[in-house]
């Protein structure tokens, strides 16, 4: 899988406009992105990762796959309840899964042709009506399954953690601070996001 067309123009801008992503940058010369190609499993796992650790996610969705077998609507939903919660998912996230299924299903979502053409701002509105998925998980979808290029996703525990150490030195930074250099990013904040969490942790972000 190739990253996506802007994603060398997208590092010599950002380089370019913030010295200090310049170093990050710097540092992981070979990391890209690609999408994995696969909408439900993509939200699913954005599901599964809210508020945890990326290794801890991982293994969730390593136990989620050997009881789902192929990720598809009707496969999560024949699991149950019970064994899908016995993948170490708490009642509330179990019941986020099964309401994207649900979605998936009414929706006759089967391939990537629902989602072409559509701005990102309709195919987040329509996300964010299914009960579990807040914006933090319908950016997810757009970062590593759509691969916008200038999502900012303010609430992310890993983003705002690695602004901290890489622009507050360790100190946590005003809510107003981490927005003004946020815009600094401007068209391509998605991928300042995606090397500040690989500054902070050894294994990549996936959804």
């Amino acid at each position: 899988m190739s990253p996506p067309n802007y994603w060398q123009k997208s590092k010599e801008f950002l380089a370019n406009a913030d010295p200090k992503l310049a170093q990050l940058i710097q540092e992981h010369p070979e990391y890209s992105i690609a999408s994995r190609g696969e909408a439900l499993e993509t939200l699913l796992r954005s599901i599964v990762g809210q508020q945890i650790s990326i290794q801890a996610a991982a293994s969730i969705w390593g136990r989620l796959e050997k009881k789902i077998g192929k990720v598809s609507p009707e496969n999560v939903i024949s699991v149950g309840f019970d064994d899908l919660k016995s993948c170490g998912l708490s009642k509330q996230k179990v019941q986020y899964l099964t309401n994207i299924c649900d979605h998936f299903l009414t929706c006759s979502i089967s391939d990537h042709s629902y989602w072409e053409d559509r701005s990102f701002k309709d195919i987040y509105d329509e996300l964010i009506t299914i009960k579990g998925v807040g914006p933090w998980t319908a950016e997810m979808f757009g970062m590593f399954y759509l691969l916008e290029k200038d999502i900012f996703p303010i609430k992310d525990i890993g983003v705002i953690r690695a602004m901290n150490q890489v622009y507050g030195e360790g100190k946590s930074l005003s809510l107003e601070k981490i927005i003004s250099i946020s815009e600094t990013w401007r068209p391509y904040r998605s991928v300042a996001c995606l090397f500040l969490w690989r500054s902070i942790d050894s294994e990549e972000v996936l959804y």
